[in-house]
């Protein structure tokens, strides 16, 4: 499995980040110029098995698709996973939010591929030689997206 995780402090509260998650579909194109559309299908993004699409622009290469949110304990953590067929290879996007005095700690963990003894070398193998040259870059996406969320949520420039 392939981990990039990444951390940010922000001056905001547990619920601040959660209202701004619970309307992704209004608040996805703050977390990135790439990011093209997010779409409710089932349910909203904080509710466990509701459904979601969403596009982002990588590169030259549009990528996204269905997702399930697998994991919500209020204010405190959200689980995204890939939905069918792509689950067969595994994916999963967590968010956890951590208070503190001054606000919060907000980590995203991005696991691509899975941990199945046998079969995890193989998707390792796989998710490395497709994206390999894209690690820098898919960090990188990853911090913008955390800076971009902070400052939507310490100007209050997000959709509750």
């Amino acid at each position: 499995m392939i981990v990039l995780e990444d951390s940010i402090e922000i001056s905001a509260s547990p619920t601040d980040m959660f209202a701004f998650a619970a309307n992704l579909d209004d608040n996805y194109l703050l977390m990135s110029d790439d990011h093209i559309h997010f779409e409710s299908l089932t349910g909203d993004p904080v509710t466990e098995d509701s459904v979601f699409c969403q596009y982002e622009w990588f590169g030259d290469r549009l990528i996204g698709g269905k997702y399930r949110v697998k994991t919500v304990v209020p204010n405190r953590q959200l689980v995204y996973e890939v939905a069918f067929p792509r689950s067969i290879l595994g994916g999963r996007l967590r968010f956890l939010i951590e208070p503190t005095e001054t606000g919060i700690v907000l980590t995203e963990r991005l696991e691509l591929g899975r941990s199945i003894p046998a079969v995890s070398p193989v998707v390792e193998w796989f998710f490395t030689t497709i994206l390999g040259s894209m690690m820098d870059s898919l960090r990188e996406h990853q911090r913008d997206g955390l800076q971009n969320i902070k400052q939507a949520l310490e100007t209050d420039s997000f959709s509750r």
